[in-house]
């Protein structure tokens, strides 16, 4: 039954019956596949006929010189990962866990984390760390590459013994092209905590992405203003941002002024369109990072249809990877009271759990309305599962705020998501 909005458990099981599944295979080299969650059960069997040993002490390792060329190789991925990983850390507290990142490998790139998970006598895996499926079995790193999705993997769910301790989730995270260029992760001891990041852990993800987006944009523009005649950055460039617009109409259109005016003429145009796309992608990236954040803001009245057909938007690629239609129902203009911040972040949590609960080939229809009777604004996300994969009908998801008649709001209305500034750092 879906329990996040990130994935769905298709089969519940025990942290005691996952340890019997786990001490038989050791034991017999057989898999209990009436003890295990499906994901977990198929991430056994891969692990299983990949020779994974269950008993494996530690996670192998690439040389000193290997983890230095790799690091230089991926720094670009490193930089623009490292706020987003400093925020999730903050956001663990005082909570017993690592934050990492690896390369389209599974190999360790980064992790942030308590002194006592980096380096105590039960320390997690560090940098260089080889966490494929291949090597480790199911786990949060590896897994979500072997998959291509988000994957949990909680305690005694993981292949080797050593790893029991830790409850792990991870995410892909996809390059400027939309090619897998790594994953993030969080790993904790307790999976309450596990529970309580999953939002924030695609929040961090989709920043990423978008950070990557902007930084590439930003090299092509540079390579086309430092020779705006060269007709092979002038090209690269444009399809760059026809990709990015996600529309090449635009794109075309330039292709055919290119025969009328002159090439700089054309280059400054492109110039032009390419910093309006990357001003957007940076914008996206804020957005992203102030979700993923805890901090709070002030009361005030806020445009709740704008502000849900806003998120909608950044969630359309997330929609197209989990294979789900966002369908906008209902759209009455309604203004609340509400802190922005705060306000978002719940929308996006019920915005998630409709689309797990929808699951691949099905839709989520979203109605925004005043209850009058109630005196709040009402954003509804209702799951619309396949017909092949309707058994019970999802239960709506829905977040309400108290509402404002139009024109009774005392300070200006906010239309867009919020955004925090994106220099300072929690706890700094």
């Amino acid at each position: 039954m879906p329990t996040h909005p990130l994935g769905t458990r298709e089969r519940t099981s025990t942290s005691e019956s996952t340890r019997r599944a786990w001490a038989r295979y050791v034991s017999t080299g057989s898999i209990d596949d009436s003890l295990l969650r499906e994901p977990v059960l198929r991430a056994w069997e891969r692990a299983h006929e990949l020779g994974v040993n269950p008993k494996a002490a530690k996670a192998e390792q690439l040389s000193a010189l290997e983890t230095e060329r790799l690091f230089d190789q991926q720094q670009a991925l490193i930089t623009v990962a490292r706020p987003y990983m400093e925020v999730l850390s903050w956001a663990a507290g005082l909570e017993r866990h690592a934050i990492d990142l690896c390369d389209a490998q599974a190999v360790m790139l980064s992790i942030l984390g308590d002194e006592e998970t980096l380096h105590g006598r039960e320390r997690i895996p560090g940098p260089g760390s080889l966490m494929s499926e291949e090597m480790c079995g199911p786990n949060g790193m590896g897994t979500p590459l072997a998959t291509s999705g988000y994957f949990e993997v909680v305690g005694p769910e993981h292949f080797i013994g050593g790893f029991h301790i830790y409850t792990c989730q991870g995410i892909p995270i996809r390059d400027a092209e939309g090619k897998v260029a790594g994953s993030l992760g969080v790993a904790v001891r307790r999976p309450e905590a596990s529970s309580r990041l999953r939002d924030m852990l695609l929040c961090a993800a989709h920043g990423i992405e978008a950070g990557l987006l902007l930084r590439q944009l930003e090299s092509n523009i540079r390579e086309v203003m430092a020779a705006p005649g060269d007709e092979q950055a002038l090209r690269v460039l444009r399809e760059e941002v026809d990709r990015l617009r996600d529309s090449s109409r635009e794109g075309l259109r330039m292709g055919a002024r290119q025969t009328t005016v002159s090439r700089l003429e054309y280059a400054l145009r492109l110039l032009r369109l390419a910093e309006e796309t990357a001003h957007h992608i940076r914008h996206r990236a804020h957005v992203w990072r102030s979700l993923a954040l805890l901090e709070e803001g002030q009361r005030r009245p806020v445009a709740l249809t704008e502000l849900v057909r806003e998120l909608l938007g950044l969630l359309q690629e997330e929609a197209l990877r989990q294979r789900v239609e966002l369908v906008l129902g209902e759209q009455e203009p309604v203004h609340v009271e509400a802190d922005a911040l705060v306000l978002s972040r719940r929308l996006l949590h019920a915005a998630l759990q409709a689309l797990a609960l929808a699951g691949p080939g099905g839709a989520v229809r979203i109605d925004v309305r005043m209850e009058s009777h109630l005196l709040v604004g009402k954003a509804t996300f209702l799951p619309l599962p396949a017909s092949e994969h309707a058994q019970v009908a999802p239960l709506p998801q829905s977040v309400t705020s108290p509402a404002l008649s139009l024109g009774e709001e005392r300070e200006p209305l906010l239309w867009h998501l919020p955004t925090l500034p994106v220099d300072p750092m929690p706890g700094a």
